[in-house]
C-alpha cells in the first residue's frame, strides 16, 4: 500500500535531523546481503512526527487500524548500494523483542536518484515501487523484499514496523470498503457514504476484539 504521508516541509525536517550513519552490514538480516548505511540514533521529535502522521492518516486508520508503530532507523544507499531479497529481522532490536509486528514500512526522503526500486514479493509476483519524497510503502512483514542497486545519486529513507489487530485478509476487505466510501464521497452520495463508514467501523470493532 503506497500513499503520501509527509509534506515537503516534513521531509526536509526529517532530512535535516538525520544522524551519523554507520555501516548497515552490522545489523545482520535473516537472509540476503546488503550494502547500505544506517542510523538508529533517531531524534525523538522525528519518531514522534512519523508516529503521529501514521496514526492520524485516514487511510491507515480505516484500512490497517494500527495498534503499535515502531519508527526504527534511517537508512541510506549510495551509488552501487543495494539490499538483496530478505525478510526483516524484527527481533534484532532489543527494545522491541517482546512486540509482534504485522507490517513493515519504508518512508522515502528524496527522489533525486536512479535505480533503488523497492521490490516486494507477494502472491502475484515481484512488484517494483519507485517512491517519491514523502511517500510511504506499507507491506506485510512476512513478504520478502529487495532494494535494487542505486545507479546514480543517494537514496534516503526511514524504516519502521507496525502492529495491527486485523488480519491481512480483513485489511483487504477494509480497503475495498474504503475505496467504495471514497467513491460515494466524490459523488456526494452522503447517505451511502455514511452507511459504508458505519460498516467499516463495525467490522474494525468486531475484528479488533
Amino acid at each position: 500500500m503506497l500513499l503520501q504521508l509527509l509534506t515537503p516541509e516534513e521531509v526536509d525536517f526529517c532530512v535535516k535531523n538525520t544522524c551519523q550513519m554507520e555501516d548497515g552490514s552490522k545489523s545482520k538480516p535473516l537472509t540476503g546481503s546488503k550494502n547500505n548505511e544506517e542510523s538508529t540514533n533517531m531524534p525523538d521529535k522525528v519518531r514522534e512526527l512519523i508516529t503521529q502522521k501514521i496514526y492520524n492518516n485516514p487511510f491507515v486508520d480505516a484500512v490497517i487500524n494500527p495498534t503499535k508503530v515502531s519508527v526504527n532507523f534511517y537508512n541510506q544507499y549510495n551509488e552501487g548500494g543495494h539490499y538483496d531479497k530478505h525478510i526483516d529481522n524484527f527481533k534484532a532490536e532489543p527494545k522491541i523483542n517482546n512486540a509482534y509486528f504485522d507490517y513493515g514500512f519504508s518512508i522515502c526522503l528524496n527522489s533525486d536518484y536512479d535505480g533503488g526500486e523497492f521490490i516486494v514479493d507477494n502472491e502475484i509476483g515481484q512488484i517494483p515501487y519507485k517512491l517519491q519524497a514523502g511517500q510511504v510503502l506499507f507491506f506485510p512483514i512476512i513478504y520478502a523484499h529487495t532494494v535494487a542497486p542505486i545507479k546514480k545519486g543517494v537514496r534516503k529513507a526511514i524504516i519502521g514496523w507496525m502492529s495491527t489487530n486485523v488480519t491481512y485478509e480483513q485489511t483487504y476487505i477494509l480497503r475495498n470498503i474504503y475505496d467504495v466510501n471514497m467513491h460515494f464521497v466524490k459523488e456526494n452520495n452522503n447517505e451511502m457514504a455514511v452507511k459504508s463508514t458505519l460498516t467499516q467501523n463495525y467490522l474494525k470493532k468486531l475484528w479488533g476484539k
